[in-house]
C-alpha cells in the first residue's frame, strides 16, 4: 500500500506522482488523507527491486476548473464528467450519472489504480472541462498499463464524441507539469535498489516485539548553551574577512583582469612535505576528554560527544524525519547538466559509533574500522593555520624555517570550544574562527574544499593536480560544480556541525592541493535552503532538536539493556513505503574497541610516510590507470572528518555530456542478505554474541495535522513526532546486522564499485585529461606573470 501524501510534481522526488497533490496545485480540492492500520513498511512488490505499485487518486479531485475563455458545447446527453466516471467503472460499479465525483471520492477512500507504469499512448483530451483535460493528461503520464476492455471501449467512444476538442491547447501550466513528471528519474532521492527488500520487511514485521511507543514535541526541547570560559578564537588573516560579508564566490584572482583580490602568497599552498605536522597538537576524542567528562558530571548529563562523532548518526535521523527529502538545487544555473537531488551514496551509508562507558558517563566515539589515510587529512590542518595566522607566524611551521615553532609552543596554545546541552547530551564543538560582526555568537567553521579531480581520487591525487577552477558556471572547472557537490555530499554534516557549535556558517576555501582559487562564506540559512527547501532556520533547528531527542530515547533503551558496558551501535535509515531506521547494538570490551579502531593503522602510517616524503612526479600515465577510487573520510580529529567529501559524477554519455546522468555515489546494490546468509551459514562464534536489534518508525504532526514531512515550517509551529521503537527477534536478525555492516564496508572502503563502474572510469579519465591540459595552461600563465608582473588590488590603488 502507498500513502496518499506522495510528493507533488513541484517536488517529484520519488517514482510516482500523487494526482491529489497535482489537483490541489491546479486549484482543485484535495482528497482526504488516508491512514492505514496495517504495517507501515512497503511490502507490495513481487521482488526486491521491482517497482512499487502506484496509488490512483480520484481524478475528480479537480473539483473546480480554471477559468475558460468560452463555454464548450457537448453532444446531447453527454455529461462533462462522464469520461472520468467511465475510468472508474471497474472500481465504482454503483456510480450513477449526475452524482458528484467528490462525494463519491469521500465515500470510497480506498480507491486504487491497478496500473503501475506510464503510458506510451498519445494523450487524449477529456471532454469540455479543461480541468478534466489536465487531470487526464497527467494520469496518462503516470499510468502505462493497458486499461480493461470495457474502459477502452468507453474511452474510445467518448473520444469520438469529443473529437473537436482535441486541438485545444491545454496551456503552458500543463506542459510545465508534464515536463516535471518526465524528470522523475533524475530527481529521486533514492534508487529502487536502495530501498529495503520485501523479504526483509516481511521478516521485520513478523519478528517485532517489545514495542515502545511515545512522542517527542518540539516545544519541549531547547538547546542550552553553557557559559564556560574558553580561549580566544582566532580571526581570519590576509584581509579574508571581506568574504564574510559578500554573498557568492570571492575570487583570489580575477580571471578576466588578472588582478589579485588578496595577497598572492595565498595562491601557493605550502606542500605537505614542507609543513611540520609533528608540531601540531594531537586530537582528543570524547572518551579521552577529561574536561568534557567533568562538565557532564557537573551538569548531570549521561552522554557526551563531539561534533565530528555525532553528525554521521544525526544525518540518518534527517533522512527519517524528512522522509528522504531531496536537496534543493534551484540556486544552480539552468545550464548545469547534473539534476540528481539525492545525497551521495557515501553519505547515505550506515553510521557506526562506540558508546564508551566510564564512571557513570557514556562517551560517543566515531567508529574508525574502515578509515583510510589521504593527503587531504594533512592539508586541512595546515590550511587552517594559513587562513588564521599572519604570514610570518605561519612560516614558522615550515620544516626548513630557522625559527621553526616547537612542540612546546604549540601545546601552550589552548583550544577553543563551545559546550551545549539538550536532554541527556553534552556536546562539544571546536571553534575555528570568529568575527564579532557576524550574527549570533560570531563563530564560524573553516572548510578546505579540494576540487573534484582530487576528491574523486584522493589516494592518487597526483593525477588530479592541474585541475583548476576558471569559471563561475559549468559542468567542469567551475565553482558551480564544487557547490553542487557540496550540497549533495557535505552540506548536511556541515549544517549539523554549525548547529552543535552554535555558529553562523562556514568559510570555504577551494583548492587543488597546489593552489587556492577562491573563497565563499555559506551561512546556515543558505545551507538550510539547499537541505530543507527554506531559507529560514526554523525547520532545520527543530529537526535537529527532535533528532537528538529520538537519539536520547534509543540510547536509554540500549543502556538499560546493557547497563554500565561499552557498546558498538549501528544506525541506518532505510527507504520503504514508510521510511524506517535499523538500530543494532552489541556490547564490546575495551580490547575489542582498540582492535577495531586500529584495524587499518598500519596502512594509514605507511601512506603518511609516503605522502610526507613525496616528490612531484615528472611524468604520469593518466590514461592507463583505472584503479581510481573515491576515498571516504578518515576520522582523526573534529576537523579531519570534513577534509574529504565525495563528489558525484556528472552527466556522461560519450561525447554528449547532457544525454545521461550517472550517479557514481549510487552504483547497483546487490542482495546483501542473500550473500551474508550463504557466507555465514556455517559460522557460529558471532551468533553467540549479545545483540539488540531494533527498528524505529515515526509519524510527523505539524500543529496537530499528520504530514509526510514539514514544509514551510515557522518558528511558531509545533512539530510532534510519534515514534514506535520495536525490538527484532528471529533467525535472520543476525543476518540483517551483518548485511548492514556489509553495506557500510562496501561504501566506506571505496573498493569493488568505483573501479568496476564504467561510467565512473570514464569520468575519472575525463578529469585527468582536464588536469593534464590545466598543467599546460598553468605553465603559460606563469610565463605571462613573469613577463607582465603581478597586480594586487590593494597595491594598485
Amino acid at each position: 500500500m502507498f500513502r496518499a501524501s506522495l510528493r507533488s510534481v513541484s517536488d517529484p522526488l520519488r517514482e510516482h506522482v500523487c494526482i491529489s497533490c497535482l489537483a490541489q496545485r491546479l486549484g482543485g480540492r484535495r482528497t482526504r488523507f488516508r491512514l492505514y492500520s496495517s504495517t507501515p513498511y512497503r511490502a507490495n512488490s513481487n521482488t526486491e527491486d521491482a517497482p512499487h505499485q502506484v496509488p490512483s487518486e480520484s481524478i475528480s479531485a479537480l473539483g473546480k476548473s480554471p477559468p475558460r475563455k468560452e463555454k464548450k458545447s457537448h453532444p446531447p446527453g453527454d455529461h462533462p464528467k462522464q469520461h472520468n466516471k467511465a475510468i472508474k467503472v471497474r472500481r465504482l460499479p454503483s456510480h450513477t450519472p449526475g452524482h458528484d465525483d467528490s462525494t463519491q471520492r469521500d465515500k470510497d477512500p480506498t480507491t486504487r489504480a491497478e496500473d503501475g507504469e506510464s503510458s506510451k499512448d498519445p494523450l487524449p483530451h477529456i471532454g469540455g472541462n479543461e480541468s478534466m483535460s489536465i487531470a487526464g493528461k497527467i494520469r496518462r503520464v503516470v499510468v502505462r498499463k493497458t486499461r480493461r476492455p470495457l474502459v477502452k471501449e468507453q474511452h474510445s467512444k467518448y473520444k469520438e464524441n469529443s473529437a473537436p476538442a482535441i486541438k485545444e491547447d491545454p496551456g503552458p501550466r500543463v506542459r510545465l507539469l508534464l515536463s516535471a513528471v518526465s524528470q522523475l528519474e533524475s530527481t529521486k532521492t533514492t534508487t529502487t535498489r536502495d530501498q529495503e527488500s520485501q523479504r526483509n520487511l516481511t521478516f521485520i514485521t513478523s519478528s517485532e516485539h517489545a514495542r515502545e511507543s511515545g512522542k517527542v514535541e518540539s516545544n519541549d526541547l531547547q538547546l542550552k548553551p553553557l557559559n564556560i570560559e574558553t580561549a580566544p578564537v582566532p580571526r581570519l588573516s590576509f584581509g579574508l574577512e571581506r568574504v564574510l560579508f559578500n554573498p557568492g564566490v570571492y575570487h583570489l584572482r580575477d580571471p578576466r583582469s588578472r588582478v589579485y583580490n588578496f595577497d598572492p602568497y595565498l595562491g601557493q599552498i605550502m606542500p605537505v612535505t614542507e609543513f611540520d605536522f609533528d608540531a601540531l597538537k594531537d586530537y582528543i576524542t570524547s572518551s579521552k576528554d577529561n574536561t568534557l567528562r567533568d562538565i557532564a558530571r557537573k551538569e548531570g548529563k549521561k552522554y557526551i560527544g563531539s561534533s565530528s562523532s555525532m553528525t554521521s548518526v544525526l544525518s540518518h535521523f534527517h533522512y527519517l524525519l524528512s522522509t528522504w527529502r531531496g536537496v534543493d538545487i534551484r540556486t544552480l544555473s539552468q545550464g548545469f547538466p547534473d539534476k540528481l537531488r539525492s545525497f551521495t551514496r557515501l553519505l547515505r551509508s550506515p553510521s557506526a559509533m562506540f558508546l564508551r562507558y566510564q564512571n557513570g558517563v557514556y562517551a560517543i566515539d566515531a567508529d574508525k574500522e574502515f578509515d583510510s589515510a589521504n593527503i587531504l587529512m594533512n592539508l586541512g590542518k595546515s590550511m587552517e593555520k594559513l587562513l588564521t595566522l599572519p604570514k610570518d607566524d605561519f612560516e614558522r611551521y615550515r620544516r626548513s624555517n630557522e625559527n621553526k615553532i616547537s612542540a612546546e609552543e604549540e601545546q601552550a596554545i589552548p583550544e577553543s570550544y563551545h559546550y551545549s546541552t539538550i536532554g541527556d547530551f553534552l556536546m562539544r564543538s571546536q571553534l575555528d574562527a570568529y568575527d564579532p560582526r557576524l550574527p549570533g555568537t560570531g563563530m564560524f567553521d573553516l572548510k578546505t574544499r579540494a576540487v573534484v579531480s582530487i576528491r574523486m581520487d584522493a589516494r592518487n591525487f597526483e593525477h588530479g593536480l592541474g585541475y583548476e577552477i576558471t569559471d563561475r558556471y559549468g559542468a567542469f572547472e567551475s565553482y558551480e560544480r564544487e557547490f553542487y557537490d557540496m550540497i549533495r555530499a557535505a552540506f548536511l554534516k556541515y549544517s549539523l556541525q554549525v548547529r552543535i557549535g552554535r555558529m553562523d556558517g562556514i568559510f570555504v576555501a577551494f583548492h587543488n592541493i597546489e593552489r587556492i582559487f577562491g573563497f565563499q562564506y555559506v551561512s546556515l540559512p543558505e545551507m538550510d535552503q539547499a537541505l530543507h527547501g527554506q531559507s529560514t532556520t526554523a525547520l532545520g533547528d527543530t529537526e535537529f532538536r527532535l533528532s537528538l531527542a529520538l537519539w536520547n530515547k534509543i540510547l536509554d533503551k540500549i543502556t538499560a539493556k546493557f547497563p554500565e558496558r561499552s557498546i558498538r551501535i549501528h544506525f541506518e535509515a532505510r527507504d520503504a513505503q514508510t521510511p524506517f531506521m535499523y538500530i543494532f547494538a552489541e556490547p564490546v570490551t575495551d580490547d575489542e574497541i582498540h582492535a577495531i579502531q586500529t584495524k587499518n593503522q598500519t596502512e594509514v602510517d605507511a601512506y603518511q610516510r609516503r605522502i610526507l616524503n613525496l616528490a612531484p612526479p615528472e611524468t604520469e600515465d593518466d590514461s592507463s590507470s583505472t584503479d581510481a577510487q573515491e576515498v571516504p573520510p578518515a576520522s582523526g580529529s573534529e576537523k579531519q572528518d570534513d577534509l574529504v567529501d565525495e563528489g558525484s559524477s556528472p552527466s556522461l554519455a560519450g561525447s554528449n555530456d547532457s544525454e545521461a546522468v550517472y550517479d557514481s555515489s549510487a552504483p547497483p546494490d546487490e542482495s546483501f542478505l542473500s550473500e551474508i546468509e550463504k557466507e555465514d551459514a556455517e559460522k557460529t562464534p558471532d551468533n553467540d554474541r549479545e545483540l539488540l536489534a531494533m527498528s524505529l518508525v515515526i509519524k510527523n504532526y505539524v500543529n496537530g495535522k499528520l504530514v509526510e514531512r514539514p514544509n514551510d515550517f515557522k518558528a511558531s509551529d509545533k512539530w510532534t513526532v510519534e515514534y514506535e521503537l520495536s525490538e527484532l527477534q528471529g533467525s535472520k536478525t543476525r543476518s540483517l546486522y551483518q548485511a548492514c555492516q556489509k553495506r557500510r564496508e562496501k561504501a566506506l572502503s571505496g573498493r569493488g564499485e568505483d573501479e568496476t563502474d564504467v561510467a565512473n572510469n570514464v569520468y575519472i579519465r575525463r578529469l585527468r585529461d582536464i588536469s593534464r591540459k590545466g598543467r599546460e595552461i598553468r605553465k603559460r600563465e606563469n610565463k605571462l606573470d613573469e613577463a607582465k608582473g603581478i597586480v594586487v588590488l590593494d597595491d594598485s590603488a
